[in-house]
């Protein structure tokens, strides 16, 4: 690729789920590093935009919003001149409205993967199209590819998610965080088994505070249930003061899901348990993440024991 010396970067990450967001945060990261002096615009799904806005590696954020060519002519008109460098983040999806919308940007050089992996044609005119890595790799490792494709060498050290520093000093310190919800059941760990850690952690003497978010209905209260006393619940809150309280947080345990991605990235120390997907390319980018998974890969075999050693490490200093 040609000398680039981009004064205008757009970096295109439109699907909402926070979790591929923050694996894809190492990536644009090193963009960043790499062109201090560009002004790097981010366009994210109206989900995300609060999780981006204020971070240090986006000089401006922009929200997608709705899907296919009409969302991509919306967004268009938009637009200020025409970005030097154009970068599409994917992992599992494609986003038609985001390619098109590339398209249209205009950019000198538009990177993105190979559109021929997820079955469609080039809607984002790519002038650099990156085969998409052969390995089972981690997902942070995947974005990096495209990264380097941009000339970007490095992955910067974690923290990857600098929270705002006046929610800090709104947020406990100390605090063990549960999430026994998500989004899609199959990765939700049986609430008996986060009983069993919540049981153990208050043992030692910790707070034990449980997150619930709007697709987790009823899990906070079963988990409750099963202690067998009330704990409390975190629900409706905001993604820079969830980040917040994971920084001053003692631990956080949960299913793969967006907030474990967020505690990993802000350097809580993070256990996440695992089934189906595999965590050697979807566990959190951070320096303190452990992810537990049993051996034939099914989330009812992983035991509280586990996961409670996890925490002992942890709580000790040793992770």
């Amino acid at each position: 690729m040609r000398d680039l010396r981009p004064a205008r970067i757009h970096l295109y990450r439109p699907q909402n789920q926070l979790g591929d967001l923050l694996l894809n945060v190492p990536a644009i990261r090193a963009v960043r590093e790499r062109y201090p002096d560009a002004r790097l615009t981010l366009i994210v799904g109206a989900q995300n935009a609060p999780a981006v806005s204020g971070q240090p590696w986006a000089d401006e954020v922009r929200v997608l919003r709705g899907r296919g060519a009409l969302a991509a002519a919306r967004a268009a008109l938009t637009l200020e001149a025409p970005p030097d460098l154009a970068i599409y983040f994917t992992t599992v999806s494609y986003s038609v409205s985001s390619a098109l919308l590339m398209a249209r940007s205009a950019a000198r050089e538009r990177i993105g993967f190979d559109p021929s992996r997820y079955g469609r044609r080039d809607w984002a005119a790519l002038t650099r199209a990156v085969s998409y890595p052969a390995e089972s790799v981690h997902q942070s490792e995947v974005s990096m590819a495209l990264a380097r494709a941009a000339g970007a060498a490095n992955v910067p050290a974690p923290p990857h998610y600098l929270p705002d520093p006046e929610l800090l000093s709104h947020a406990p310190a100390g605090v063990a965080y549960l999430h026994p919800g998500a989004g899609k059941l199959k990765n939700r760990w049986p609430v008996e088994r986060f009983a069993a850690v919540a049981s153990g952690l208050i043992a030692q003497g910790l707070e034990v505070q449980v997150i619930e978010g709007p697709q987790d209905s009823g899990t906070a209260e079963a988990l409750s249930a099963k202690v067998g006393r009330p704990l409390e619940v975190i629900h409706g809150e905001t993604i820079p003061m969830l980040a917040a309280r994971f920084a001053r947080a003692a631990l956080y345990v949960g299913n793969d899901t967006g907030p474990l991605h967020l505690a990993g990235a802000v350097g809580c120390p993070t256990i996440g348990i695992y089934g189906w997907s595999d965590p050697r390319e979807w566990k959190p980018v951070g320096s303190r993440v452990r992810a537990i998974r049993a051996e034939d890969g099914k989330l009812e075999s992983v035991g509280a024991g586990s996961v409670l050693e996890a925490a002992r490490e942890f709580l000790e200093g040793g992770g």
